[in-house]
């Protein structure tokens, strides 16, 4: 359960709505994946054991997804939650859907009396925090830690956390740390910036929290000097760069490779990005990376194969309203996005100039250059090569040049989640 907002009481819970059409609901929820099941379980973890989340995940998707809804109307979850939570997994469809048929259901009560993290910084304190504060000033900074969890603290234990495939154990993935904060009894990553800009940039992606963004969860503050630190989720499991995950499969078989654990990797990161991309109530500008490659995306390897993928690292991120050349920082981010989708179906990555050349070479049909593409990676030697087809498709129409920005990467995301429901045999119920 997101632990930085407090539950209001007075918020309708899924059990006070009579007018919850409880199976449409369930319908709605038949299109996930166990994946998004484990999410939602995360999220409110305080409900679900490890004896009813092992239970619940060795089910099939539909039966989990009942139980899930039993144990949360159970509990009176508020419907709110619900809905933040769906958000968070990227599982907009039936964000929609609820929007539609419950909106005065799905009223903040923003009473004054509650501590609601969400509702302060969307109470428009952000609004003075523009793009021509990003200045290195005292005042800039003040006015985050005035409504920021601040963490104040003398010394800490912390080493070094370095990605485990590489030798130089100096390039640590985002240059964290492990520190355990006494005051909190939890182990954090801690990150320290040396530049002002840096560290407002990634104070501001606090308030765009989603389960595919790593991002920051409070400010730590150095009683004894004013350098800029924040502090990380730490969870104790197997985390490495992308690019580091890739290297694993160099010396594996293509036909030993997992197409499921390629599609949820490529979901979580085009789930991450059309969030960025989009305007929420929280967001009023789409944002942009800027800087995505496989040294800014982390993989967490659970038990039984499963992966996810967070993005990380928004120091180089820009609003639209920052930029002139949107449309141009657009379509570098399409690109980058193109280069990752290659990556993790050849599990190869082609750098720019690599890249480029692919498209140069094309000298007939395009549909005939994308099967020769396809056969000289060995593509066509993986189990599920038609969906892995699909994929190099999709990551040759967003590196070329022409390629329609007015698509952006929610049709990519829509086309991964269809070949995952396909993967698992499950027909989509959405129409």
């Amino acid at each position: 359960m997101n632990k930085n907002n407090e539950i209001n009481l007075n918020r309708k819970s899924l059990a006070e709505l009579p007018s919850l059409d409880y199976y449409r609901l369930l319908d709605k929820f038949s299109i996930v994946c166990l994946s998004d099941i484990e999410k939602i379980m995360d999220y409110f973890a305080d409900y679900f054991d490890y004896s009813k989340r092992s239970h619940v995940l060795s089910l099939p998707t539909v039966k989990a997804a009942k139980i899930v809804m039993d144990v949360l109307l159970n509990y009176c979850v508020p419907l709110n939650e619900l809905h933040d939570c769906l958000l968070e997994c990227g599982l907009r469809d039936i964000c929609e859907w609820l929007n539609k048929n419950h909106l005065k259901d799905l009223n903040v009560d923003t009473n004054k009396n509650l501590v609601n993290f969400d509702c302060l910084i969307q109470s428009g304190q952000f609004s003075q925090l523009s793009s021509d504060c990003y200045t290195s000033n005292k005042n800039t900074v003040s006015s985050f830690e005035e409504i920021l969890p601040v963490i104040h603290y003398k010394s800490a234990e912390s080493a070094l956390v370095a990605s485990p495939k590489r030798t130089d154990t100096k390039k640590l993935f985002g240059c964290f740390k492990l520190c355990y904060i006494e005051e909190r009894n939890l182990t954090f990553r801690r990150r320290q910036f040396s530049e002002a800009i840096s560290y407002i940039k990634e104070l501001k992606m606090i308030k765009n929290r989603h389960l595919n963004l790593y991002t920051a969860e409070c400010i730590l503050k150095n009683v004894h000097s004013n350098d800029h630190f924040l502090l990380y989720p730490y969870d104790p499991v197997e985390t490495q760069l992308l690019r580091d995950y890739a290297d694993i499969y160099r010396n594996i078989p293509p036909n030993q490779y997992n197409t499921l654990q390629q599609l949820e990797i490529l979901r979580d990161i085009s789930c991450g990005l059309t969030y960025l991309h989009s305007k929420t109530e929280s967001k009023k500008n789409p944002m942009l990376h800027s800087n995505l490659s496989p040294d800014s995306i982390l993989i967490e390897t659970r038990g039984n194969n499963q992966v996810s993928a967070k993005i990380f690292d928004f120091v180089h991120s820009v609003e639209m309203n920052d930029i002139d050349n949107f449309d141009g920082k657009l379509r570098d981010e399409f690109y980058k996005f193109g280069q990752i989708i290659f990556m993790v179906v050849s599990w190869r990555f082609l750098d720019r100039i690599e890249c480029d050349r692919l498209h140069l070479d094309e000298t007939e049909d395009e549909e005939i250059y994308i099967y020769e593409l396809f056969r000289r990676f060995d593509m066509d030697k993986q189990p599920n090569n038609f969906t892995i087809h699909k994929l190099l498709k999709m990551s040759y129409k967003l590196t070329a040049p022409d390629y329609d920005l007015t698509k952006g990467i929610d049709k990519s995301y829509q086309l991964i989640k269809q070949q995952i429901q396909q993967l698992n045999g499950r027909k989509t119920m959405w129409p």
